[in-house]
């Protein structure tokens, strides 16, 4: 199928962190002949490998970003190149540190950016198991019946962070989400204040 465009850029962590909390609407936008590319801030060698079989599964690309440079200035790069439709990161008040210098690193690209007023139309956060504070707004919900069996197999191929784990997590918070969203399973997203601006948040494009 013919590409259509950069649809979503996530600004992610880890390497498991776009398949565990996005993977199904990943798949979803993938299969539509969107172009979907995964940042990701920290990794190694063997986790490069591992998110490379995952994104053949999605439908995704990964982008792996120099530790030795600033994340703020990259993820600004990325933004100026791809003109990408949605964003999505890390929520404000995760309490893994690394997800939160990712979140800080991606409001400050966005609100940098020359031309937020044009692109992108939409930002998100992933959801989470636990937050520090509660998030403002309501959650915009995915159904992911349809590629749970594909978020599943990608999130196997991350062999080094205890996968079986990881898929438990993707199904219960799946499940709850589904309940919430009135479908058998779904993935939440949270819009985000940026400069006074939200995006339009009845569904996700």
């Amino acid at each position: 199928m013919q590409k259509k465009g950069t649809r979503a850029l996530f600004f992610t962590a880890h390497c498991d962190d776009a398949e565990l909390w996005a993977g199904g609407t990943i798949k979803l936008w993938a299969d539509g002949g969107e172009e979907i590319v995964v940042a990701v801030a920290t990794h190694e060698r063997r986790r490069q490998q591992e998110s490379s079989y995952a994104a053949a599964i999605l439908g995704y690309r990964p982008v792996f970003l120099d530790s030795s440079l600033d994340l703020e200035e990259q993820f600004l790069g990325l933004l100026e190149q791809l003109q990408p439709e949605v964003v999505i990161t890390h929520p404000d008040g995760d309490p893994h540190p690394m997800h939160c210098r990712v979140n800080a690193a991606a409001v400050g690209a966005l609100t940098r950016l020359g031309e937020r007023r044009r692109y992108p139309s939409r930002w998100y956060a992933f959801d989470t198991y636990y937050l520090t504070r509660t998030p403002p707004g309501c959650p915009v919900f995915v159904d992911v019946h349809g590629t749970f069996h594909e978020k599943r197999r990608a999130l196997s191929c991350h062999r080094s962070q205890r996968p079986q784990d990881l898929i438990r997590l993707a199904e219960h918070m799946g499940a709850l989400n589904g309940f919430r969203a009135r479908v058998k399973i779904a993935e939440a997203f949270h819009p985000f204040d940026l400069l006074g601006r939200w995006p339009r948040i009845r569904k996700m494009p």
